[in-house]
């Protein structure tokens, strides 16, 4: 008694009464086996008639709206509604899913089709005003193709017989005919001609390829080639409701009920009359259909006797439509009875599992009770109307009508002498039975409608609920209520009520009043039946007085369940829905059986759980954290909140920002260069399972943004640079090659989470990859990862996921465990579908945060699980086998090697166990005695929580232990890598004559490195944090400022503490030590410096504190102090504040110096200058920066550069120095994963070191001498001219010629706005000008280009007219023999034309996107292209990329497999156009993009005014980097403006200056201009053609046009020849040239003639376009 346990008992489904008729078509199929097969509510039912038996597919969690099956009977697919309606495919005959395919359709799926070779599913869905056609590669889950079905409803779509590319959809006043091809379904409507338009709701292919719809005014509509040819007329009076195609011919059925059968010819035969509406029909002679009658909401079977009649008999039959409240079970017998708002009441039969009988009532029906003889049935209706009704036939025997509201409850006393009947108006009528149901008794006081009653054994006493959720008891004889103190003793009759002490711990800790709609106690068995809001039936113990019992909960209504009651035997419950007016039957198993499909634990069942640790709730902080901005602190320095100081206009710092580049200064980026050298840190505060061996046997793990691979023998780092922001998991491929190697990308998988990835895991095999989301259901993703394609996702779990892990021998099979959970998940098609994991009586759901896997293969595989708890579980086949107790506290890592299981914790223990975790064979604490004696420091803490456990490969040992303090230990053998473990590090200093460096961090944390062997020295706990330390120029003392106020004096290299004082309460910003030594200057929060006089030797104790003296106090900052930096001469101050103020006070009395802005840069500071509003490094700041946007800065000490490091992007800049004027070109660099907080130079200059905030690195940088070939990997950056970087790049300044080389004119040009540094982006076009949206646009035909192409035997070309495109005969010497016109599907204006030479030789076509709102994602209304065969003109492919509107370039790869598109002169899309596959997309935030070509089969080449970039395919993603260019190969006035590729993947690049760059890789290497010509004064237009080993150009210069040779047969470009002829119009300008076996062709715009030069001969031939 009052216990939460769950109750000893399950239900399981046994039968549907029902068949969703009023909301759906078409939806009853029979499968193989001859079963029906329909839905009801949220379940699919397999209904064998024979053996009266009921099988149940439960695999959606909402109403089912659509139901196909394949041509073979086998599988079903059926839809849903929901914001994620999703489709399943399942086999019918054992129910399992076979695929669940997501991401499409939002609202509901109308109605599904499969392809008659079952490859294809077609779904139509969406709200009613845009329904969406999809066509999907269902078992892969991959959505092939999409478009906009039609603005209304859509009513059914259908495959043509033997096709995978033509169906029909119809709907509202439409039938559409569609074809798909490559990703693109394009359709036409269907031409009614001089038949009157109206809705068809359905449609039939007949044998010989004519459609046959269905209308809604009755008739047959017949079509051929979309266009109507005949009618026959009213066929049915009140319109068609369906058409199926059998081997005779047609049926049809109707609303009139009958069933029209039609011959081959359409010829009608005969027709069934008094059946019901909608027929379906198995292969061969009609041996049974399916028929919907939209009242009854029945099915029916129809047989063809041997006479040749037809016979029809009713198999199913359920409430219409209206809601279904009442329920009541007979008191001896299995009999139900219903009541329901479609005027009916019902009786149903529970053993044979069959209607009985079934009267219509005039009022909508809401409660049923049977008399307690079981002879009587009472029903309540609306209108304050009750009935008496003979229970066997239902025959009305009284009537009493004497209120007006409806009677919403009625329960007969125990005894039969009285009814007691409920109203909504408040009252509870007590009727004499035996009187002919007089009113005797009126209950009052309830202050709302009354919604349950129950009597007490006795007869005496009644207990309602009402909606106000009062409970009250009444003594019924004295109409007067009583409380329940006053009737301990009273006995209730039954329980149905929601109300009361009783049933408490059915209402969940956040339930509404209205969630638990009713319940039924069993009180034989001590279990209670509830059904709720949620579509959920719930069983509980009874009674359940606490909050928070556990439940068991099953599925299968779709919407609110509105009643349950159990059978009088107590063997079955029987539920009715509310919107799905279904009535199940549920099986009661006295002994607990959670392994059917159907049922689920409810989240009470798994309250509970051990309280989690301070780690791990902090865990839980971080990661919710960490779905916000990448920011983690704006305030400054420390974590301290800073008191809002607004910044005043004169300020130093809105000078420096908004200083002009007119002032001297170098306008260059510095010759030196950066490259990660170095990372010392290891992310382990947040993630687990995140240190690996690799084969090789490097270590690889993860800090910041920066994946680590790292040699234990001789410390050496390789680094994975490409993510941007923290990496949160990492795995290993199972070979354990696949995370280091040369640390190049292998894959990059997009598109599948949002805010963040959790966890990964690698199947078996390698050949996939798990990811998990930071998203609100912590998505499951599984990919394809070398091909880079998703192949299913589903939600995970609304509460944390802490990982997950497949299974070794199976691909198809992972787990996923975290709070509440422990999920097994199996592959269906693009879907997953799950099974939790079974616990059994002995054991508790618990919080688990690892897991691994032992065993073979298949059954005899088992699953370890460690638990917040400390235990291990022993899963097999989803059922916990049984427990270990392992640790005291959680455990975080499981690895199973050959020989043994290990497993570590929080509390700092390695166990070792036997191979099959029966016993504990040794136990390793891991401290310092653990380490060897050589290890250089000890550990942060002792037996510090353990994260991760790895062995080398093959053996146990040496294993790889990581610490939660950041540390990775080597077991058995000597190594240790460490770093700052959590909170932000801010404190960085480096020595002043050795290579080394110390750190203070958010851990508490003081931490010395060498910058030499990259070895962590030594480490001291601090106990409290420290935000900033400063070696002594002697290098014998460190001062440390934390964050209560304090300075601290430590002797370096022992880290013994010196000595201190504690002046301040707020925290400390800065320390620095004078140059001499003498003074230490100390800023803080409270806006003050405090002067120090420094005792190195410690030998005077003053009375404030060993080893230092306050002798002055630098006052009147108006905000905190930031940043220090003393004179050479150790007595002038140098102070920045965070009001942007640069303040000067002079040592030891903090004496305020005035310094005019003017002799402030001529001052001679120490080095570092580390002031970042000194007047001499002025051009780090942008115009649009904010104050906080530089964290820190630090000059070099011999070299005139300065480095700053970037708050909000991460980022770590070089300048020269100084750099005085406006912002100046530079070089950045990415490492870092959130802001960057200081940076310090070594003594020598060779090395930088900087520090992460939120990603606790720290970072070691090799200076060198920058050449672009050696500094190929960092980035350049200006904010005027010359070099960009891809990420800052501006809008550039665009002319005509560069519009020309897009193929453009100026209103084509997409209003792209992008910015010059790191907040606002601006637009740097003209002010004033406007520019219509795209798709309202007037595109002039004379404005596109021809683009005429040859083949490589020059015997054809092809050219561009219009939407058509036209093929040249050439004869030898480039003379035309004839022309005509070769492909023409093009529905707009083609705007470019690319050939691919390999087999298959294909030609792509892109054309415009129409005139249209671009808002309606039609596809018409955007770029298409068309891939198809030049030898006959086929199409074999449409391909759409997004919602751009013109194309302006196209480009197969070398092999001819892939096509790449250059959409709106900004975004790259790359498909595989055999399989019609849109593989991946970027868009290329550089102003516009000119020309794009492919160098190799996965690399590209595009090209804008000022620079190449080249984007690598890598899973499905483009890789965007950079060519190299030094500023002379392109001169400020010259812009690139042709490009063109050798086929060995070399670039050349056209200037409109006439030069040609030639580039080797992806670097720049020579400029070569033409001989002998004089300087080209106004810029001119190249076309570039690569080939035969010469790279050709064409230009006009005045009125000829000039097309040069360069050879490129010794591996450099030269000049060879040049031939000319006069412009054959005055606007002529190459726009195109493109190269055959030995002549060249150039074009110009559309409908201008056409230049072939023979290369071997020098002439030239005109050709004028037909």
């Amino acid at each position: 008694m009052g216990s939460r346990q769950p109750p000893d008992g399950s239900l399981e489904l046994v039968w549907v009464f029902g068949y969703n008729g009023h909301t759906a078509r078409n939806n009853v199929k029979i499968n193989k086996d001859g079963h029906l097969v329909y839905y009801v509510a949220g379940v699919g039912v397999v209904h064998d008639i024979t053996l009266r038996k009921q099988t149940f597919y439960t695999g959606h969690n909402n109403d089912i709206t659509s139901l196909a099956m394949t041509g073979d009977m086998h599988l079903a697919a059926t839809g849903q509604v929901g914001k994620d309606a999703y489709i399943t495919v399942w086999d019918t005959s054992t129910r399992d899913p076979i695929s669940v395919i997501r991401d499409g359709h939002t609202h509901r799926v109308s109605t599904l089709s499969f392809s008659s070779d079952k490859k294809l599913l077609a779904s139509v869905g969406g709200p009613d005003h845009k329904q969406e056609l999809m066509v999907w590669e269902w078992h892969k889950g991959r959505r092939l193709a999409y478009n906009i079905a039609f603005s209304g409803r859509v009513e059914e779509v259908e495959w043509e017989p033997g096709s995978n590319s033509r169906l029909v959809t119809c709907g509202h006043n439409h039938v559409r005919f569609w074809k798909l091809s490559g990703n693109v379904i394009q359709g036409n409507s269907g031409v009614f001609g001089k038949e009157t338009t109206c809705d068809q709701v359905s449609v039939s292919h007949m044998p010989d390829n004519r459609v046959v719809t269905g209308t809604s005014t009755g008739h047959l509509y017949i079509w051929s080639k979309s266009k109507l040819v005949s009618a026959i007329k009213d066929v049915h009076p009140g319109g068609v409701l369906v058409t199926e195609v059998y081997s005779g011919g047609l049926l049809s059925g109707g609303k009139d009920g009958t069933i029209g059968v039609f011959d081959k010819q359409l010829n009608r035969v005969s027709t069934v009359p008094g059946a019901p509406s909608l027929v379906y029909e198995v292969a061969g002679p009609i041996h049974s259909l399916a028929v919907h009658n939209e009242k009854k909401n029945e099915v029916w079977t129809v047989k063809v006797e041997h006479d040749g009649g037809l016979g029809a008999a009713c198999v199913v039959q359920g409430h219409g439509l209206g809601e279904v409240w009442g329920l009541a079970t007979h008191p001896t017998r299995s009999v139900a009875i219903t009541a329901s708002d479609d005027h009916t009441v019902r009786l149903w039969d529970l053993e044979e599992r069959r209607p009985m009988t079934t009267i219509v009532v005039e009022k909508a029906a809401r409660a049923a009770a049977f008399s307690p003889d079981g002879q009587d049935v009472a029903v309540g209706l609306s209108h304050g109307i009750f009935i008496i009704l003979q229970a066997e036939h239902l025959e009305e025997k009284y009537r009493i009508s004497d209120r007006k509201e409806v009677r919403h409850d009625l329960k007969y006393s125990p005894c039969g002498e009285t009814l007691a009947v409920a109203s909504n108006d408040n009252f509870v009528d007590i009727y004499k039975v035996d009187k002919e149901y007089e009113r005797i008794y009126v209950l009052k006081g309830a202050s709302s409608f009354i919604t349950h009653l129950d009597w007490s054994s006795d007869c005496n006493y009644l207990q309602l609920n009402s909606g106000d959720g009062e409970r009250l008891l009444y003594n019924v004889a004295k109409e007067s209520l009583v409380d329940e103190s006053d009737i301990p003793g009273v006995e209730w009759s039954s329980w149905t009520g929601v109300l009361g002490p009783q049933v408490k711990g059915i209402w969940h800790k956040y339930a509404d009043l209205s969630d638990v709609n009713a319940c039924d106690a069993n009180f034989y068995f001590g279990v209670m039946v509830t059904g709720d809001d949620y579509g959920l039936v719930k069983l509980f113990r009874f009674p359940c007085p606490k909050k928070g019992s556990k439940g068991r909960s099953v599925v299968g209504h779709s919407a609110h369940v509105t009643n349950v009651r159990w059978t009088s035997d107590s063997e079955y419950v029987v539920s009715v829905g509310g919107a799905d007016h279904a009535v199940f039957l549920w099986k009661f198993r006295s002994s607990r059986r959670i392994s059917a499909p159907h049922q689920t634990d409810t989240e009470d069942e798994l309250e509970g759980i051990p309280e989690l640790t301070q780690d791990l709730e902090q865990e839980l902080a971080v990661n919710r954290r960490k779905t916000g901005t990448r920011r983690q602190n704006k305030n400054g320095r420390g974590n301290r909140p800073v008191t809002g100081v607004e910044i005043a206009e004169e300020s130093t710092f809105t000078r420096r920002r908004n200083a002009k580049s007119g002032k001297a200064g170098h306008d260059t980026p510095p010759p030196q260069c950066l490259r990660i050298k170095h990372v010392f840190g290891y992310h382990a505060h947040e993630c687990r399972n995140n240190a690996h061996w690799l084969k090789d046997g490097q270590v690889v793990y993860h800090v910041a943004a920066i994946g680590v691979a790292i040699d234990p023998s001789t410390g050496v780092q390789k680094h994975y640079l490409h993510h941007t922001d923290d990496i949160l998991c990492l795995a290993v491929h199972p070979q354990g090659q696949l995370v280091a190697s040369d640390m190049r990308i292998m894959s990059l998988l997009q598109g599948g989470h949002m805010r963040g990835v959790s966890s990964v895991a690698f199947s078996g095999d390698g050949e996939r990859v798990a990811s998990l989301g930071l998203d609100d259901y912590h998505t499951v993703v599984i990919w394809n990862w070398l091909k880079g394609y998703k192949i299913a996702s589903a939600r995970g779990h609304s509460d944390k996921v802490f990982g997950m892990r497949f299974s070794p021998t199976n691909n198809n099979r992972l787990v996923t465990f975290g709070i509440k959970h422990i999920k097994f998940w199996s592959q269906a098609g693009g879907g997953l579908t799950y099974r939790q994991v079974v616990l059994g009586p002995k054991f508790k759901q618990n919080t688990v945060l690892c897991s691994s896997v032992g065993g073979g293969e298949g059954a005899s595989e088992w699953w370890l699980l460690g638990l917040s708890s400390g235990y291990v579980f022993v899963v097999k086949d989803a059922k916990v086998e049984r427990s270990v107790k392992a640790h005291k506290v959680p455990v975080y890592a499981i690895l199973v090697t050959q020989e043994s299981i290990w497993t570590a914790g929080q509390g700092g223990y390695v166990c070792k166990w036997d191979s099959e975790m029966k016993r504990s064979v040794k136990v390793f604490p891991v401290t310092d005695h653990f380490l060897e004696n050589s290890a250089a420091f000890g550990l942060t803490s002792s037996q510090p929580g353990l994260r991760s456990l790895s062995a080398a490969p093959g053996t146990d040992f040496p294993l790889l232990v990581a610490t939660q303090h950041a540390e990775i230990l080597l077991m058995d053998a000597d190594g240790m890598f460490t770093g700052h473990s959590k909170g932000e590090v801010w404190g960085l200093d480096t020595h002043p004559r050795l290579l080394e460096a110390v750190t203070v961090g958010g851990d508490n944390t003081l931490r010395r490195w060498s910058l030499e062997d990259y070895d962590a020295l030594a480490s001291a706990n601090l106990r409290k944090t420290a935000c900033c330390v400063h070696f002594h120029p002697s290098a014998v003392l460190l001062s440390l400022g934390y964050l209560d106020g304090s300075v601290a004096l430590y002797l370096y290299p022992s880290l013994v503490k010196h000595g201190g004082v504690h002046h301040r309460s707020e925290g400390i910003s800065d320390v620095k030590f004078s140059p001499d030594g003498r003074f230490l200057a100390v800023g803080s929060h409270e806006r003050v410096v405090d002067i120090y006089v420094v005792d190195t030797d410690g030998d005077i104790v003053s009375q404030e504190g060993s080893g230092l003296r306050r002798v002055g106090i630098c006052r009147g900052a108006s905000s905190w102090v930031t940043h220090l930096t003393w004179h050479e001469n150790s007595r002038l101050i140098q102070i920045n504040t965070g009001a942007g103020e640069q303040l000067f006070y002079e040592a030891p009395h903090g004496t305020r110096q005035l310094i005019p802005d003017s002799t402030t840069a001529e001052l001679a500071w120490t080095s570092p200058l580390t002031c970042p509003l000194d007047a001499t490094v002025e051009g780090v700041w942008a115009p649009d920066m904010d104050l906080t946007d530089i964290n820190a800065i630090a000059t070099a000490h011999n070299l005139p550069v300065v480095a700053t490091v970037s708050d909000e992007e991460g980022l770590v800049r070089l300048f020269r120095y100084p750099c005085m004027g406006g912002l100046k070109k530079h070089r950045q660099y990415r490492g870092h994963s959130a802001h960057v907080t200081n940076v310090k130079w070594v003594y020598d200059n060779s090395l930088i070191v900087t520090t992460g905030g939120g990603d606790t690195s720290v970072i070691v940088w090799k200076v060198r001498q920058g050449s672009l070939k050696q500094d190929k990997e960092d980035t350049l950056h200006s904010p005027q001219n010359g070099e960009h970087t891809l990420d800052d790049l501006p809008d550039e300044d665009l002319t005509i010629m560069d519009l020309e080389a897009a193929g453009l004119d100026d209103d084509d040009v997409p209003l792209i706005v992008h910015t010059t540094s790191t907040k606002d982006r601006k637009s740097t076009r003209t002010p004033g000008k406007t520019r219509e949206p795209q798709s309202h646009r007037k595109r002039s035909a004379g404005q596109l280009r021809s683009i005429p192409t040859l083949t490589p035997d020059d015997k054809k070309a092809f050219y561009c007219s219009g939407s058509a495109v036209g093929q040249l005969n050439i004869a030898e010497g480039g003379e035309m023999e004839g022309q005509r016109l070769v492909y023409g599907e093009h529905t707009a204006a083609i705007t470019f034309l690319a050939l691919s030479v390999n087999d298959p030789k294909m030609i792509a076509t892109a054309q415009l996107g129409m005139e249209g709102d671009v808002s309606e994602d039609n596809v018409e209304n955007f770029a298409l292209v068309h891939v198809w065969r030049p030898s006959d003109g086929t199409n074999v492919a449409v391909l759409r990329g997004g919602k751009e509107t013109i194309i302006t370039a196209l480009s197969f790869s070398p092999s001819g497999r892939f096509l790449a598109s250059l959409a709106d002169a900004s975004t790259v899309h790359v498909f595989n156009w055999i399989k019609g596959a849109h593989i991946a997309h970027s868009e290329l935030k550089v102003g516009m993009v000119t020309a794009m070509a492919h160098t190799g089969e996965t690399t590209l080449a595009v090209l804008t005014p000022r620079t190449v970039l080249f984007l690598d395919l890598v899973g499905n993603s483009l890789i965007t980097t950079r060519g190299h260019a030094s500023p002379d190969l392109l001169p400020d006035d010259a812009a690139f403006n042709g490009l063109g590729v050798s086929p060995n993947g070399r670039v050349y690049v056209g200037c409109s200056d006439g030069s040609v760059v030639e580039w080797k890789g992806r670097i720049a290497t020579r400029r070569i201009m033409a001989p002998d010509e004089p300087p080209i004064i106004s810029p001119v237009r190249m076309s570039i053609a690569v080939g035969q080993g010469a790279v050709f150009t064409a230009c006009r210069l005045g009125s000829i046009i000039v097309v040069r040779c360069y050879t490129t047969d010794d591996d450099e470009l030269h000049f060879f020849s040049d031939s000319k002829i006069a412009t054959p119009e005055e606007n002529w300008i190459p726009v195109s040239a493109r190269l055959g076996g030995a002549m060249l062709i150039l074009g110009a715009r559309r409908n201008q003639p056409l230049i072939i030069l023979d290369l071997k001969s020098g002439k030239f031939t005109l050709i004028d376009q037909g």
